[in-house]
């Protein structure tokens, strides 16, 4: 696989970069799989390798361990503690701190299991009390599918794909979207960005994109990204995100056109476009 580069005009925080290495480093010394995820996986594709703005900025990073039960995942924690440069969370066990060197740095570092510690059930339960519920369901599926990207001459790190994070953003907007609308708010940025993050060829050469989006690459981009992500989910997967999008479509379609309110018919925007999706996950009959 060729990794893919950073961008010479929009490069990586030297700080992120040396937290993404700790993480890589401490996760190999573990034998455990490992990827960027969440909001920091985002803008290191889309803002970092193809140069398309976030809407929406970050200030943590979330990394994705394929880990076996909560003994492997205290020991990562351990590790990464160890090397001094970091801090724990208080009560959110998942959560470090990146202090640096000198002690005065504050960026967030999160954890996020999965694996063969959610035991077939693609949740997890947090310990101590075991009640608070995380869905991971997707994550085995994404981390084939990871990209791998060449974050310094000596350094590259595996980023789950535009498409994986996508699953996951669905997944996640189900678990917590009552609470935060974040993840519906960066499904609509993929949808409307996947054609312009390396993907026009494929919109025009790949059967039936391009009809399926009138003849309009932004909207084929939406279909091409509703293709992929069913080329990375699993059937268990898929049928997670069919009953996520049926039962709450109204819920999700609302939650993005806030992300987009500032636009022209927003409401018929989002919904076009979720259709789409829809459609080509073979969750809906094309019109």
């Amino acid at each position: 696989m060729n990794p893919r580069s950073i961008r010479a005009d929009w490069p990586v925080d030297p700080v992120t970069i040396d937290i993404l290495r700790a993480v890589a480093e401490e996760a190999r010394a573990e034998g455990i799989e490992h990827m960027l995820v969440g909001a920091t996986a985002r803008d290191v594709l889309l803002t970092h390798v193809f140069g398309i703005v976030s809407r929406r900025a970050t200030y943590d990073v979330d990394f994705a361990i394929a880990v076996k039960d909560w003994q492997q995942f205290d020991a990562m924690k351990k590790r990464l503690l160890a090397r001094g440069s970091f801090e724990t969370g208080g009560k959110a066990l998942q959560r470090l701190y990146y202090k640096g060197e000198q002690g005065k740095l504050n960026y967030q570092l999160d954890l996020v299991p999965f694996g063969g510690i959610s035991q077939e059930t693609k949740e997890i339960a947090w310990p101590p009390d075991m009640k608070t519920i995380m869905n991971v369901a997707g994550y085995d599926d994404v981390l084939a599918a990871a990209e791998l990207v060449a974050f310094a001459p000596d350094f590259q790190g595996k980023v789950v794909s535009l498409a994986g994070l996508a699953v996951l953003k669905l997944v996640a907007w189900s678990d917590r979207g009552r609470e935060n609308p974040k993840d519906a708010h960066d499904l609509i940025q993929l949808m409307d960005s996947y054609a312009a993050a390396g993907n026009f060829d494929r919109v025009y050469e790949e059967e039936g994109v391009i009809e399926a989006g009138g003849d309009d690459p932004d909207l084929a981009g939406v279909y091409l990204l509703g293709k992929d992500m069913g080329r990375v989910a699993s059937l268990q997967t898929r049928d997670i995100i069919k009953q996520i999008i049926e039962r709450d479509f109204d819920r999700l379609s609302r939650e993005m056109v806030r992300a987009l309110r500032h636009l022209d018919k927003a409401e018929q925007r989002v919904d076009a476009r979720l259709r789409l999706l829809q459609e080509a996950l073979g969750l809906r009959d094309a019109p």
